[in-house]
């Protein structure tokens, strides 16, 4: 007799994996202050579609942003950032970035990276992200 072995298929649970993105936020002009109100604003984006990749922070559409981290203990530069995300929301088809933001106490930005730093996918890096940040300009 011709046992055959049961062909049950079941899928195990998967639990969310944590991963990090660690760096430093560093001012193009030295000596720069902050003041204690400011807030720094850092956000890790799907930047597959470039032709938005110089938007900043309160102008992202949210369905593209994978996760951000607000940080207000810090007056001054280098400031590091550890910033979490999900893995299981990175496809590695597309591309990624970090950007950051500093806005003062009515939420108007200060400063800000200007672009997106390309990070995770396409041999872009996961740690010792330097994003650089400048005085914003007025119009």
């Amino acid at each position: 007799m011709n046992k055959q072995k049961s062909s049950t298929l079941f899928r195990s649970s998967s639990e969310m994996v944590r991963r990090t993105l660690c760096g430093v936020i560093d001012c193009s002009i030295k000596r720069s202050m902050l003041a204690n109100d400011d807030v720094i604003m850092i956000t890790l984006c799907d930047i597959t579609n470039l032709h938005w990749a110089r938007m900043d922070f309160p102008h992202i559409p949210l369905r593209y942003v994978i996760s951000n981290m607000k940080l207000d203990d810090f007056t001054c530069f280098p400031i590091p950032f550890t910033l979490y995300y999900n893995d299981g929301e990175i496809d590695e088809n597309l591309c990624y970035g970090i950007r950051c933001d500093i806005l003062d106490k009515s939420n108007e930005i200060i400063y800000s990276s200007e672009r997106f730093v390309p990070v995770l996918t396409d041999k872009h890096p996961k740690t010792n992200i330097h994003i650089a940040v400048s005085p914003k300009k007025d119009s």
